[in-house]
Parts: structure tokens; sequence; C-alpha cells
């Protein structure tokens, strides 16, 4: 290690802020994909008291909300190179309980769109200045875990949105059937989605308690630009096809799984939730980690291109296991879950963290702004895309089917993709600069 590197790593910031800064970016993940999914969880019962079809669903719980995610990615992406990030996280967080708040008070389907709209915004601020600021808290050496640290938080934020949201809410079904006026006239989802408000509001003071770091890693002083970033294309265009693949499987799979529990298995989300939290937590964590482990392992061969292929095997794995809600009972269900879980994991983990590698400080908020803009667009597409699929192969019944038709060939697209992405030869290797 040379006196230039020596120096470098000694601008980053001390480690126990950058712990700090970890810990609450981290919550920031858990508590943002808790106020966004548990609606999710609650799609039967919304659906069943507004009276939605499945497209319905499809449009309002994942077309509106990946709509506003890509619109305003690239510029919250360019915000994120060029502002103070910590105050747009606290922006973020004001909106996306705002967007769950609406959510509670919706009484059809324009207003419920217009709920996950709002999360949308909030998620497309708090994504790229999230990874961002991991990547000038900590030096390459300790990046991979901490980066990793963001999906740990989301894949807790699934098991708080189950555990909560189901036992919460089959206890609050309970008690009205017990006593109707118990809630007041509210419905037990909405009086779900309040709770979940207060539940990511939680975190404001502890953003606020965060100082802003220097910026790493810089290659140019001037703002980055797309004709930098075109510089990356040879890596870029085949990562971003690949990402968008997965992002087509997980919005078909997150958006419809829980229901699929409900519609074809006959279960409630209280009879779940500790199981699926259980898989979620092992399943989706042990894929993070051993995706950041992977990561590390290849760029101790000396060959960034290596980082990429972790992600190729693990996106073929996909389209086996999502079959998951094709299976004959709810126990190979549970086990074809976790398999995609794992690998899931590991898929859409490795291409993220690997952007904080081979592109630099100037250019990570666009390109991730980039990235959201693709993962919405594909996102927008998958969860409408299995309703439709869902209706015309015979009706409600037929949504586990629908769930693979998209899932498995999105998969192994997706596993093609990547694997170009690492063949693509590294432009440069990024030089640890002073930050500024």
């Amino acid at each position: 290690m040379n006196v230039t590197e020596n120096s470098a790593r000694a601008s980053y910031p001390s480690m126990a802020r950058a712990r700090y800064a970890q810990f609450v970016l981290a919550g920031l993940a858990l508590f943002s994909t808790m106020d966004m999914l548990v609606t999710g969880l609650l799609i039967e019962p919304i659906k069943q008291e507004l009276a939605l079809t499945d497209f319905q669903v499809g449009l309002t719980q994942a077309t509106a909300y990946y709509a506003a995610y890509g619109l305003l990615a690239v510029p919250m992406g360019i915000l994120a190179d060029r502002c103070v990030r910590v105050r747009l996280l606290i922006v973020a967080m004001v909106l996306m309980p705002g967007g769950l708040l609406i959510t509670a008070l919706s009484h059809e389907v324009w207003t419920l769109a217009a709920a996950k709209a709002l999360m949308g915004v909030a998620s497309a601020i708090i994504y790229p200045a999230a990874m961002s600021l991991l990547a000038d808290y900590f030096a390459p050496d300790h990046r991979a875990f901490a980066t990793a640290s963001y999906p740990i938080g989301q894949d807790l934020g699934q098991v708080g949105a189950l555990l909560v949201g189901g036992l919460g809410y089959s206890a609050l079904v309970d008690m009205v059937a017990a006593d109707p006026t118990a809630l007041g006239g509210l419905s037990p989802w909405r009086a779900v989605s309040l709770i979940f408000v207060g539940l990511g509001l939680l975190l404001i003071p502890l953003l606020i308690g965060m100082r802003e770091p220097a910026r790493m890693e810089v290659q140019n002083r001037d703002k980055g630009s797309f004709g930098a970033l075109w510089e990356y294309r040879a890596f870029l265009l085949a990562l971003f096809a690949g990402i968008m693949f997965l992002a087509l499987v997980a919005s078909a799979v997150r958006t419809w799984a829980l229901a699929a529990l409900i519609r074809l298995y006959a279960l409630q989300p209280g009879d779940f939730a500790v199981v699926s939290s259980g898989i979620v937590l092992v399943a989706g964590i042990t894929g993070l980690l051993l995706g950041s482990r992977l990561i590390n392992l290849a760029r101790a061969s000396g060959d960034d291109r290596k980082m990429i292929f972790p992600a190729v095997v693990a996106s073929a794995l996909c389209a086996p296991t999502a079959f998951m809600a094709t299976m004959p009972d709810a126990l190979w269900f549970a086990v074809f879950a976790a398999l995609f879980l794992l690998v899931a994991s590991v898929a859409i983990a490795v291409p993220v963290i690997s952007i904080s590698f081979r592109i630099p400080n100037e250019l990570r908020g666009l390109c991730v702004g980039l990235y959201v803009v693709l993962v919405a667009l594909a996102g927008m597409v998958g969860a409408p895309l299995v309703g439709a699929l869902s209706t015309a192969m015979g009706g409600d019944m037929m949504l586990g089917w629908a769930i693979a038709a998209v899932g498995a060939p999105a998969s192994l697209l997706a596993a093609f993709s990547l694997w170009f992405a690492s063949r693509a030869p590294a432009k440069t290797s990024i030089p640890m600069m002073i930050g500024t």
C-alpha cells in the first residue's frame, strides 16, 4: 500500500461515524420497505373492500409506484451527486409515510394509485442517496459488506411487514369480529396502514443526527454527465439489461406471492406471517452475505469482471424457483420461495454493489438513477402482466402459473445479459482520491 492510498483511507470518516451511518441507512431501508410492502400484504382485503380487479391491483401496487420511481430516478440521482444527501433522505422519510397515510384514507382506485406513486417518489430519493453515502463512508476494503447492509435492511423490512402487518391484521380482524365498533368503523387494513405510518416516522430523528461525509474517489472534479457515463457502456448496457429482467421477476413475485398464499392455499396473513418472515430473514440475508463475500473473493483475484459472475449463476437459478406458486401445497411453496429468495438476493445485490467499484464517485448517483429508471420500467410491467396472464389463462386460480410464465423466462434472460456484463473489460481502475 503506497502513501497516497494510506492518505486516502485516512480521509474517510471514522469507523464509529461510518457504523452509525450504516445502522441508520439499514434502518432507513427497513422502515421504507415495511411501509412499501405492507400494502402488498393487504392486497386481498383491499381488493375485496374496494371491488378491484387483478389488473387494477397491478396498476395501483406496481405501475403507479414504478412510474413515479422511474420518472424521478435520474433527477434524484443527479441531486445525490450534487446536494446534501442526508437532507434528501429526511424529505423522503416524510413522503413515504405520507403515501401510506393516503392509502389508509383511500376509497377508490385512483387515490390508491396516487398513494403508491408518492411512495415511489420517496424511493427514487432514498436509493441513490443511500448508496452514494455508503460508498463515501467506507473505504473499498470494507465497502462490499457495508453496501450489502442496505438490502439486508430491506429484507428485515419484509420481515417486519409480514410480522407486524400479518399478525397485526389478523389480530385486528379478530377484534372487529368480536366487537364491530372496536376500531370505530375503520377497516382492519386501514388501521394497519396507520400503524405503519407511525413506525416510518421514527427514523427521522436518527437521520437528523447523521453528518454528510466528503465525496471520495472522484476522478473528475467537474460534475458527472451522461457523456462521461457513456464511456462505461460496454459494462453498463449489459448490466442494466440484466437488472431490468431481474426487476421484472422481482415485481411479479413481490406483488403476487403473498396473494397466492391466500388465494391458492386458503391461508390468511396470520397463518403464514411467522414462517414467511423466517424464510425472508434467513434466505434473504444469507444470500446478501454470500453475495458480498463472493465480491470480496473476486476482487482479491485482481479481476473486477469476476464480480458479476455469481449474479449470472443466481439469475439462472431464479427460473425454476419462480414456479413456487404452482406447487401442490404450502410446504413446497415455502421451499421454493426460500430458494428463490436466496438466489434472487445474490442476483440483485451483486450488480448494484459492483457499481460502487467500477463507476467513479461523480457518476454513481446518475448511474444508480438510471438503474432505478430501468428497474421502474420493468416493475411497471411485471405485476400487471401477471394479473393479465392470470385472467387470460382462466381466472384467479391460475395465478401461480402466471407468476411462473413471467418469472422463469425473465430470469434466464437476466442470466444471459449479466454474462455479457461479466465479460466487459474494466474501462479503468478507480484511484483512491481524497474527498472534496
